[in-house]
């Protein structure tokens, strides 16, 4: 199997999951989801996890709060810990 068709054999996997429902990919409303990268200094990303965990949060939730609190349309549902069990 060549590397284009493992590529394409999983670009089409990751979008039947996408079109699924129950899919993380999709919101609660149906509306696809999408990833942002973000890099910062080590020394903020300890910080940053340090009060997330201190807060009961993952970091994705901590960040999602703050966006919330900044007047960005975040809603319950945005809010889940998504982390596998």
């Amino acid at each position: 199997m060549t590397a284009n068709s493992r590529n394409s054999k999983r670009a089409r996997s990751v979008e039947a999951k996408a079109k699924s429902p129950k899919s993380p990919l999709m919101s609660e409303r149906g509306e696809r989801q999408s990833q942002v990268t973000l890099q910062m200094r080590e020394s903020l990303h300890k910080e940053l996890a340090r009060k997330a965990f201190d807060s009961g949060m993952t970091m994705r939730g901590y960040i999602m709060n703050a966006l919330r609190r900044s007047g960005l349309k975040v809603t319950d549902a945005d809010l889940v810990d998504r982390r596998r069990r």
